[in-house]
């Protein structure tokens, strides 16, 4: 039912509708369910936008588990590949993020929905950074939690402002920059080394 609408959602906003104009009616139609059983599911559209946030997040998480995996936490070719995924997720789920943010700013469960799901990616690569430390292949002065929150909302903050506006042979370019300032932040050895 949450793949249906957050298709349906896509799609709706990708045509050009704004989350705020979709109804429940729109959105229930778009998706092939009653409205009723919207209502079976959620409370409101709110209630589904965190729903849909959640599925997106965990796209989104996926991507970066490409670099995060124990076996390819050393290779800068394995970051720039999870960071060309995670823009990849995020071109795709573009419409559901942009209406996320914007919910975020004036819906107090949203925004805290927003912030938990980013602290939870945080909390993940705060563990790659302390292992990162512990195998003596990530610069042991930096503080793990302070640089994981840092580099993540960076990576978020940069795709969502970046992306509505920039054409998709941007991407890699985007990918590769960050990858660079995240090998940077972390690494002992340079990401040319490989």
């Amino acid at each position: 039912m949450e793949r249906r609408l957050l298709d349906a959602t896509e799609r709706l906003m990708g045509e050009g509708a704004s989350f705020t104009e979709l109804s429940v009616d729109r959105l229930s139609t778009e998706a092939g369910i009653s409205r009723a059983s919207f209502y079976i599911y959620f409370e409101d559209k709110g209630h589904l936008l965190r729903c849909l946030a959640v599925q997106v997040f965990g796209d989104l998480a996926a991507g970066a588990e490409r670099w995060w995996g124990v076996a390819w936490r050393h290779d800068p070719d394995d970051m720039r590949a999870a960071m060309a995924d995670i823009i990849e997720s995020y071109r795709r789920h573009q419409a559901v993020l942009v209406a996320l943010n914007e919910m975020a700013a004036y819906d107090p469960e949203t925004g805290q929905t927003y912030r938990d799901l980013l602290t939870a990616i945080s909390a993940r690569m705060t563990r790659v950074i302390k292992d990162g430390q512990a195998d003596a292949s990530i610069r042991r002065e930096i503080p793990a939690a302070t640089t994981a929150s840092a580099l993540v909302w960076m990576v978020e903050r940069a795709c969502q402002h970046n992306l509505p506006t920039k054409p998709r042979d941007y991407d890699a370019e985007l990918a590769d920059t960050l990858a660079e300032i995240i090998w940077g932040a972390l690494y002992l050895k340079p990401a040319s080394v490989g």
